[in-house]
């Protein structure tokens, strides 16, 4: 009974004392209660207003952020666009003046020709195969006509390319001089030695001049020129073909076989020239 008494005695005995201390500030400091009651609520007024403004602040400055970001990064964009239209146009423009180059050495070399003649250009062809045909912007609305002969400007030389072997009306197929089944029939220009070319069928896209005499093993070099004889050919006398690189000669063998490398580099090939006549 006694422990129960203290249990209830504990919280009253706080109560009266909290509400005596509350009647002497009251008693006391009426005034001064007022005056802080006052700047309680001014202070807590500002308070609210200082952090209100300052969350609108930030708040409104990260949407600034965002937006400034936005459009930053939408310049950004129209930056790689029109870097990626200059580029594009800086590559166009490189391209036409090289175009530009090779077409007026080819107008030089074309008045240089002692041949009749029609230019053109390659527009198709498989470039990883040698032996393949090429195609040609010119048919026999132009004038062409199949066993015409095609020849192209290299280093200062018209060398031999191939024959046309298949015309439509605007366009023409040609058979290279690297190509196996082509047989010409050539010359050593300085020693006047004969014999016949045909294309090896490798890799390097290297030509055979077979059926050489040969006494012409002692007086041909590498490098000599090999241009056609225009004997039983339909090929025009004095086209360059291409040079020595080896003579090769068998015991065995009644002839030379002299390999050559080709004048006109097929690879790198663009516009040609298809002869109509004889000189």
């Amino acid at each position: 009974m006694p422990e129960h008494g203290d249990e209830g005695a504990h919280p009253q005995t706080v109560l009266v004392v909290l509400l005596i201390i509350s009647i002497m500030l009251i008693f006391f400091s009426s005034t001064i209660e007022e005056r802080t009651g006052k700047q309680w609520g001014r202070q807590l007024i500002h308070s609210v207003q200082r952090f209100t403004g300052n969350t609108a602040e930030q708040i409104k400055d990260g949407f600034a952020s965002l937006k400034r970001l936005h459009e930053t990064r939408a310049l950004y964009e129209s930056a790689l666009t029109k870097l990626g239209e200059y580029q594009g146009l800086e590559h166009d423009i490189v391209e036409l003046r090289r175009e530009n180059e090779e077409l007026r050495r080819q107008l030089k070399s074309s008045g240089e020709m002692t041949f009749d003649h029609l230019p053109a250009r390659i527009i198709g062809g498989d470039p990883s195969n040698l032996f393949s045909t090429r195609t040609i912007d010119k048919g026999t609305d132009d004038g062409i006509r199949l066993g015409m002969v095609v020849v192209a400007f290299e280093n200062g030389f018209f060398g031999l390319l191939g024959k046309i072997v298949s015309v439509s009306r605007h366009s023409s197929q040609l058979r290279t001089i690297v190509d196996p089944n082509n047989f010409v029939a050539a010359r050593l220009q300085r020693n006047r030695f004969e014999g016949l070319v045909e294309g090896r069928g490798n890799e390097e896209a290297e030509l055979v001049m077979r059926h050489v005499r040969k006494a012409a093993g002692g007086v041909t070099q590498v490098n000599d020129l090999v241009v056609t004889s225009g004997m039983r050919s339909l090929y025009p006398k004095g086209i360059v073909i291409g040079r020595v690189k080896e003579v090769r000669s068998r015991e065995y063998s009644s002839s030379l076989d002299l390999i050559l490398i080709p004048l006109i580099t097929l690879a790198r090939t663009e516009y040609v020239f298809v002869l109509r006549s004889r000189p």
